[in-house]
């Protein structure tokens, strides 16, 4: 495949309630990519999984079992359906947190080859917010699994609250959200991108 005709694969990432995911759905309506959520791709399966290991179903960022055992299943999952998508052709966007991923530069490229992508064009998008839009966002949607960052608002902030990316070999953008449907910045990039 010539690099012009390359698929493209957007990887966005964030925190819970960045708005991630609502940016995803945005590239996607606006680029034609593929969406793929790794919660609704793995959820459900997740939950079931940690309560078959005697584990509770709603804390995962503090959760060893899952962290170790679980999570890593999800990103493959998510990874080989991404690449059999890229090999028909059809650009992809992936809607994960990749939270515990960041900090290893070389992980995006492990994964990349682990789930056997063909040669795509990758532009991470990271989707940052203020404390205040993603506590206040945390609070409307009123997830389980919100409960237990909610509890612990300032530890949970602290830990999570200003993750930087480390990935090395691909274009990474970073684009603020905190006006929940103001896409200009994120319109921006994708015409920045097309040029």
């Amino acid at each position: 495949m010539s690099p012009v005709a390359r698929p493209a694969a957007y990887i966005t990432l964030g925190g819970a309630g960045s708005g991630k995911s609502t940016v995803s759905r945005h590239i996607s309506e606006h680029t034609g990519a593929l969406y793929l959520d790794k919660d609704v791709l793995a959820g459900p399966l997740v939950g079931v999984a940690l309560e078959a290991l005697g584990e509770n179903a709603s804390d995962r960022e503090s959760n060893d079992v899952y962290l170790r055992r679980v999570m890593p299943l999800e990103y493959e999952a998510l990874f080989a359906v991404a690449g059999q998508n890229l090999s028909l052709g059809h650009p992809v966007v992936l809607d994960a947190p990749f939270v515990a991923y960041l900090s290893d530069p070389g992980y995006l490229r492990t994964a990349m080859a682990g789930a056997r992508w063909p040669e795509v064009a990758v532009r991470v998008i990271q989707v940052v917010a203020s404390p205040a839009t993603v506590k206040r966002r945390l609070i409307e949607r009123a997830n389980a699994r919100d409960r237990i960052k909610l509890d612990d608002w300032d530890a949970y902030w602290q830990a999570f609250g200003s993750l930087k990316c480390s990935w090395e070999g691909v274009e990474r953008f970073q684009v603020a959200n905190d006006e929940d449907d103001d896409f200009s910045e994120v319109d921006a990039l994708l015409e920045s991108l097309q040029a």
